[in-house]
């Protein structure tokens, strides 16, 4: 079976965590989705590979249909049952099966990608993990067209929170088990957006001020 744009789910909007646990900021979904898309398999398995390992469960999920399949990878159902259950602990695959009600099993070679409104993004995380700010602003307009220029689709948010009584707003990316983890990514950020000198923040902190 070929993966097409026509065998897998694209930003399907959810109201539960699914997305990103931990993340390189080299590569994104972003990135698996459009080597399917130019029909790049085994492309399409490096960049799942780079990114499930970093705990990515839409990444660890998409690498076991390719292992189940032998899409751009020979077939391997031990590294598939592997992938496949650490999606799984996050919720991933009971989500899906729960959204699709008739759903026995996923299809072979499905690649999904599923999309979380930006101002709901932070609260969809898990608390014990650590995110990037990017930016701080009065001004939700310039948040918005910051995380639209970046392409922060999927894999960040912004946030409303008050300081001084003052309403202000925080654009987040990624999520990461240890800070030491979002500082090697804050190194590999773009120029443009290490010149705002990103800082790390724990989810659970920015969830506790958030409105």
């Amino acid at each position: 079976m070929k993966l097409t744009m026509n065998n897998y789910f694209k930003y399907i909007s959810l109201p539960i965590f699914l997305l990103f646990s931990s993340q390189s900021i080299a590569v994104t979904v972003s990135d698996g989705i459009e080597a399917i898309e130019n029909d790049d398999n085994a492309g399409a398995v490096k960049i799942w590979s780079e990114l499930a390992s970093s705990g990515n469960t839409i990444a660890q999920y998409n690498l076991a249909t390719h292992y189940t399949s032998g899409h751009g990878v020979k077939k391997n159902p031990k590294k598939a049952d592997k992938w496949l259950k650490g999606a799984t602990r996050s919720g991933l695959i009971q989500a899906y099966l729960h959204l699709n009600s008739k759903a026995v099993a996923p299809a072979k070679g499905m690649t999904l990608s599923f999309y979380i409104d930006p101002e709901v993004w932070l609260q969809k995380q898990e608390g014990n993990k650590y995110t990037i700010q990017i930016a701080s602003s009065r001004n939700k307009k310039s948040i918005e067209r910051s995380y639209k220029d970046n392409n922060f689709k999927g894999e960040g948010g912004y946030y409303h929170y008050a300081r001084d009584g003052i309403d202000r707003y925080g654009l987040i990316y990624g999520t990461f088990k240890t800070v030491a983890a979002a500082n090697k990514a804050i190194a590999q950020l773009p120029k443009h957006l290490r010149k705002k000198k990103p800082w790390v923040r724990k989810i659970k902190s920015l969830q506790n001020i958030s409105k």
